[in-house]
């Protein structure tokens, strides 16, 4: 049987430091010009734009959204986002956390009461169906490379807002690679790219 991930840690700092940098790397994301990469000034490009996460929240959180395709991407990255974080378990403070992160991200198209609220229904669907059809329903809203990778280094980010990436939470992201087709090797360096990200904005 193999060893399971090794948890993975940032620097050891107070919280609203952490908060801060986790935060400057989202903000650092810039839309994708048609047909070009994502622009960043840090490389990790694979993060999704402020301006999507904004524009695809609100487009969910409509009765009748105008772009279904916006609207399924970004419930898919909030659920992958919750099952990788809650895959150690899931406390009052990190759940609270969580949706402060997702409220900034969003620029609160989609609000912290908001998010607590569709956390619980998260739970409700994942012990009903279980994590990993969660997972797999999940994933499906992710057909392009890029978006697959987008969506394994959000949930990334958002797990180590806590300031770690434990055994648990990398073995959902690896399996939410296979998913994807993707390596352990690849989704490995899509983490270590936001773990560098997150390092540098420590540093500034």
């Amino acid at each position: 049987m193999a060893d399971p991930p090794a948890t993975i840690r940032l620097p050891d700092v107070e919280p609203a430091r952490l908060r801060a940098a986790v935060r400057s790397v989202l903000a650092q994301q810039r839309a994708e010009p048609p047909g070009q990469a994502a622009l960043s000034s840090a490389p990790t490009g694979h993060l999704p734009s402020a301006e999507q996460l904004s524009s695809d929240a609100r487009e969910a959180l409509q009765d009748e959204p105008e772009d279904s395709s916006a609207a399924e991407r970004f419930q898919g990255l909030l659920e992958l986002g919750y099952l990788v974080a809650s895959a150690d378990g899931f406390a009052p403070e990190e759940r609270e956390a969580l949706a402060m992160l997702l409220e900034y991200a969003t620029a609160a198209a989609a609000s912290r009461d908001v998010l607590l609220l569709h956390f619980n229904d998260l739970d409700a669907t994942s012990a009903a169906l279980g994590r990993s059809e969660r997972l797999l329903r999940a994933a499906s809203s992710f057909e392009s490379s890029s978006s697959r990778e987008q969506a394994i280094s959000f949930a990334a980010l958002v797990a180590v807002a806590d300031g770690l990436l434990d055994g648990a939470e990398m073995q959902v992201l690896l399996s939410l690679g296979k998913l994807f087709s993707l390596s352990t090797e690849q989704v490995r360096a899509l983490v270590d790219q936001v773990m560098a990200s997150i390092a540098r904005a420590l540093d500034r």
